[in-house]
This record gives C-alpha cells, structure tokens and sequence, in this order.
C-alpha cells in the first residue's frame, strides 16, 4: 500500500499514491490507475446520502472525469440517472474483488469511484472524501 498520513493540530493530511497496472482486455493493453486502499462501493445507491457501506472492492481507475461543482451537484443528486458521459464506460476485470471505474473529480466536492457495470448510470459507487 502507497500511502502517507500526517497529522497536526490543525489538519490530517493523507496522500494516496496510485500504482499504475496494465489489464490485457478483450486482446487490447488497458492502463489504468490502482488506488492503494480498496474502498466500500454501494449498490444503485440514489443519491450521496443514500450510499452507506458496502463490499470492500480493489479501485482501478481508467477514466478521469472533470466536473465543475454545479455538474457534480446536479450527477450527485441523481446517482441512477443515464448520463451521457457514462455511455460505454465499462471494464472487466479478470481479478476478484475488483473494480474498474470513472473517477468523477469536482473542486470542493467528494471524489468518486463509478462502476457502471455496463450501464449508463453509476450502478456501483465509492467516495473519497
């Protein structure tokens, strides 16, 4: 594991170092991105609220999304709605326990883990933060 914790009187600071690992899928070498730690991912969950723990998956990140907080407010509220920029978005993995995900990245905001599974909606979902 690839971590760093510091703490102060004023703040806790943790750096995650992601492992970079390369899956042979469907013939094609695919780079993604491994986060150290494995993380509770909730099922068809609703909204942020309605995520609660979940099963501990290993988190390979292939896709990095930019949202501005206005976007990532309005995804957030409605986790199970297809959205266009999830289309096709899907990975499998040949190991157990894993999953592979969009990363949904907002200034001010919780980072996500998205695993759709093969929808167009966040069917499996993680949060840092």
């Amino acid at each position: 594991m690839t971590y760093f914790a510091q703490a102060t009187n004023e703040a806790i600071t943790l750096r995650l170092a992601f492992e970079q690992v390369t899956f042979k899928i469907n013939g094609q070498d695919v780079v993604m991105q491994k986060l150290p730690t494995p993380l509770p991912f909730s099922r068809k969950a609703v909204n942020l609220r309605d995520m609660s723990g979940g099963e501990l998956s290993t988190v390979y990140v292939f896709k990095r999304i930019e949202m501005d907080p206005l976007g990532f407010d309005d995804f957030a509220r409605n986790l199970c709605r297809d959205t266009e920029w999830l289309k096709g978005q899907c990975h499998a993995l040949p190991i157990a326990d894993a999953r592979a995900c969009v990363m949904a990245v907002a200034t001010g905001r919780p980072i996500l883990f998205v695993d759709t599974q093969g929808s167009d909606y966040a069917r499996y979902v993680a949060r840092l933060g």
